[in-house]
């Protein structure tokens, strides 16, 4: 039998291997440039970091850890149950937050049965993931970047349309550039202050 359950947007989780009592004053390796955002998501228990003295803020960030950080951000848990997406390369413990995304089309993988797990997430496919979570849509209004191919356009175009980033240059994106935990953090922080659209409704197999 089958449920609907209506999950909200929150944030999102970047790790989690410590505490998430943890104060940003235990990092050293948060500049003044990401601190609010990163007080902001370990205050909420949405980030933790990856040691107890670090955060990781110039490490690039994974799919698989991508994933789970926005299946927390839409309210899904390790408790969710959702159909399985089908990816060979997904460990079980993890495996929650690719269902989730991809019963919600957040996310998908590179083939069929893979879903590229240990592969660094893009700022391309940062933007896909931003724009469909958060209900951004998309903007298919010409960008000034040469860089972001015709599939990713309208989502990062949505980004820029809300001021999420402008980009790394005038004409650069960093389409295929690493995102780093750091930049996820000021992405994050600044889509949860849209809240425009209300989250779609899931269901959710019992």
């Amino acid at each position: 039998m089958k449920k609907k359950i209506t999950v909200a947007l929150a944030a999102g989780v970047l790790a989690f291997t410590m505490s998430a009592s943890t104060s940003l004053a235990a990092f050293t390796d948060v500049s003044p440039r990401y601190e609010k955002e990163v007080n902001y998501l370990i205050s909420n228990n949405y980030a933790h970091g990856l040691t107890s003295t670090t955060f990781g803020t110039t490490n690039s960030i994974k799919r698989i850890d991508a994933a789970v950080m926005v299946a927390r951000a839409l309210g899904f848990s390790e408790s969710s149950n959702l159909p399985d997406a089908g990816f060979t390369d997904v460990p079980k413990s993890r495996a929650w937050a690719v269902n989730a995304l991809a019963s919600r089309d957040v996310i998908s993988g590179k083939t069929a049965t893979k879903f590229g797990a240990s592969d660094t997430m893009t700022r391309n496919e940062m933007a896909r993931v931003i724009a469909i979570a958060y209900g951004m849509g998309t903007s298919l209004d010409p960008l000034p970047f040469t860089d972001v191919n015709q599939r990713f356009a309208p989502y990062v175009g949505a980004l820029v349309q809300n001021d999420i980033t402008q980009g790394k240059s005038p004409t650069k994106f960093g389409a295929v550039d690493p995102i780093t935990r750091g930049e996820f953090a000021i992405f994050i922080y600044k889509s949860e202050g849209l809240s425009k659209i209300e989250p779609p409704e899931v269901e959710e197999v019992s």
